[in-house]
């Protein structure tokens, strides 16, 4: 049986990304940390609420090894604005990345979508630049077995409060009875963010998945590999 998990933290958040970092690391893993362009803009108030990390630190986690991918201009719900402006939105972003990230380039890279959805054609805007545009699909975050296409799309799943036992049922029942790969989207550890997770349980999790010879890997890495 082929399983491979994907844990992919959005947002940004400093205290988060220094816990996950070095859980990761503790276990020779390496995280996806998906972040904003311009996160001081974000309107969001669990972005608003908390420190984010800059681009010097996610420049020190590309050179650890972790992925660190876009998320989007500022936290914007896309369906909310035009076609025309939303797009211009992702450009400007994707424009960033290449210029503060040494090597990014979007046709390695999955586009990370804020709040797991755009209308079609902003999924098909990204779609035509990026590696793939992750976003929820209503598959609670598995995509099958076998190739994707270039630019396709990547299931995910994400969870509110209760996090941390929401995100124990749906592994579990990964273990169980599934295959192929499961793409699983966390905000904050420990009181950060939206939906956060205790890192105790953040520990105990990935130190299940390998006991059970599940493979834990970045998500921009796996679809690399699919395509």
């Amino acid at each position: 049986m082929s399983r491979t998990v994907s844990v992919c933290f959005d947002d940004g958040f400093r205290a988060t990304a220094d816990k996950v970092r070095a859980v990761f690391e503790a276990r020779d893993l390496r995280a996806t940390f998906c972040v904003l362009a311009r996160p001081d803009l974000a309107e969001d108030p669990f972005i608003r609420a908390a420190p984010i990390a800059d681009w010097s630190d996610w420049r020190e986690a590309v050179a650890a090894g972790h992925e660190v991918a876009p998320h989007g201009w500022a936290h914007e719900r896309l369906a909310d604005l035009d076609t025309a402006a939303a797009c211009a939105g992702l450009d400007r972003t994707l424009d960033a990345f290449a210029a503060e990230l040494p090597g990014f380039d979007p046709r390695d890279q999955l586009f990370h979508l804020a709040y797991l959805a755009a209308p079609a054609p902003v999924v098909q805007h990204l779609a035509a630049r990026t590696l793939g545009v992750r976003r929820a699909l209503g598959r609670a975050g598995l995509n099958p077995p076998g190739g994707q296409k270039l630019g396709g799309d990547v299931d995910c799943v994400t969870f509110g409060d209760p996090a941390g036992e929401l995100m124990t049922t749906r592994l579990t029942r990964f273990l169980a009875a599934e295959e192929g790969w499961l793409v699983l989207v966390l905000h904050g550890l420990d009181g950060e963010g939206w939906g956060p997770v205790p890192r105790e349980v953040l520990e105990r999790e990935l130190d299940r998945l390998l006991d059970a010879g599940v493979r834990v890997a970045p998500a921009g890495q796996v679809m690399r590999e699919r395509v």
